[in-house]
């Protein structure tokens, strides 16, 4: 018993480590995010989540000296049946042919919204994280109004 407790705590030690490493590279991204008014989860080793106007968004961070940004509004629209995901391909591919930027798309029951964009630093990102966020949102508001607009027609 004594030969376990040493390696379960080497196990936790090299967790902790790891965190504080994903942390420390995600620390300058979260100081920016929180210094422009967002209140920042660190959701796991690579992903932060924010609240946005009644939704959670996620962010990927960048590993070190990379300038590759995705954002993601997931799950704002469940699909009930195989009907309702048709519905939705047609709505998502209507919506990504007429908003900047943002692709909408489904994963299982549900679909998605995310931007992916190269941004040369991380202080570019934040400056134009409102916009970006923008964009989602419309997409998310075109995407509905499609899908509304097949209700109201059947």
């Amino acid at each position: 018993m004594t030969n376990q407790e040493p390696v379960s705590l080497k196990k936790k030690a090299k967790k902790a480590q790891e965190k504080a490493v994903v942390s420390e590279a995600a620390s300058p991204l979260v100081a920016l995010l929180e210094g422009s008014g967002f209140r920042v989860q660190e959701e796991n080793e690579s992903t932060l989540s924010f609240p946005f106007e009644g939704g959670t968004y996620y962010l990927s961070v960048p590993a070190e000296g990379e300038d590759y940004y995705h954002v993601i509004f997931p799950n704002f629209w469940e699909l009930a049946d195989e009907e309702a995901f048709v519905k939705a391909l047609v709505a998502c591919d209507a919506v990504n042919r007429e908003v900047k930027a943002v692709k909408l798309h489904t994963l299982d029951d549900d679909v998605w919204a995310g931007v992916e964009a190269f941004h040369e630093s991380p202080e570019v990102f934040v400056r134009g994280l409102p916009r970006v966020l923008g964009f989602i949102q419309e997409a998310v508001r075109a995407f509905r109004d499609v899908m509304l607009a097949e209700v109201e027609e059947a």
